[in-house]
C-alpha cells in the first residue's frame, strides 16, 4: 500500500511502503492467523497486515501516546475506507512486555525502547512452534543487541536478514533525483 493511505504524525516514525514489502515477506503475512505487532507506531504493519489477509486478526502494542493516537486514527480510517478492519484488531496502549493470554503465529517488533533481549524473549514466549519473528531497527546498536539475542534464546533459530537502503524518485526543479531514506535492518528467526 502507498505511503499517501496513511494519516502520518511527523514525531512518530513509520515503516515506509518498500520495508513493510520485505517486513509482509519475511512474516509470510499471507498464511497467519495470529500477529503480534509491539512497537506499532503509526499503525502501517498491523494495518498491511490486515488488508493483505482478510483473515488475520492483530494484537498491536503501543505506548507512547502520540504513536498510539496515530495507529487508533488509521485504523479508524482504514475500517472507514475498507471495512473489516476494526474488528480484527485489538489495540493496547501498553509497553512491551506485557501480559497477553495468547499465543500468535507472527511476531512483529518495531520498536524496544532498548529492551530488546527482554522484548524477544517475551515475544518468542508467545510464539506458537514454527512461528516467525520479524525485527526491524535502524541503529547498529539494536541490529547487534538482536542478533545476539536471538542467538542466546534456545528456542529461535533459522535467523535470517538483511539491510534495505531505498532510494525514492523525487523531483528537484525540472530534474528527478534519488531521494534516500533511512537504511534498515530487517532481522527474521522462527520458534522451534
Amino acid at each position: 500500500m502507498n505511503d499517501k493511505e496513511f494519516i502520518k504524525n511527523e514525531k512518530v516514525p513509520m515503516t515506509k511502503e518498500e520495508i513493510r514489502y520485505v517486513t509482509m515477506g519475511y512474516l509470510d503475512i499471507t498464511s497467519k492467523k495470529n500477529i503480534l505487532d509491539v512497537g506499532s507506531g503509526t499503525g502501517t504493519i498491523s494495518i498491511e497486515a490486515l488488508m493483505q489477509n482478510p483473515n488475520i486478526l492483530v494484537t498491536a502494542i503501543e505506548n507512547d501516546d502520540k504513536a498510539y493516537a496515530t495507529t487508533l486514527m488509521n485504523i479508524e480510517s482504514f475500517e472507514q475506507r475498507y471495512g473489516n478492519i476494526q474488528n480484527r484488531i485489538k489495540l493496547l496502549k501498553e509497553k512491551a512486555p506485557c501480559e497477553l493470554d495468547v499465543e500468535f503465529d507472527a511476531v512483529f517488533i518495531g520498536g524496544s525502547k532498548g529492551n530488546v533481549k527482554e522484548i524477544i524473549d517475551w515475544a518468542g514466549n508467545l510464539l506458537e512452534k514454527n512461528g516467525t519473528m520479524v525485527l526491524n531497527f535502524i541503529t547498529l546498536e539494536n541490529f547487534y543487541d538482536t542478533l545476539k539475542a536471538i542467538e542466546e534464546n534456545q528456542n529461535l533459530t533459522d535467523i535470517k536478514g538483511c539491510q534495505l537502503s531505498v532510494n525514492k524518485l523525487e523531483n528537484l526543479a525540472r530534474y528527478k533525483y534519488l531521494k534516500p531514506l533511512n537504511p534498515v535492518f530487517v532481522i527474521s528467526c522462527k520458534k522451534i
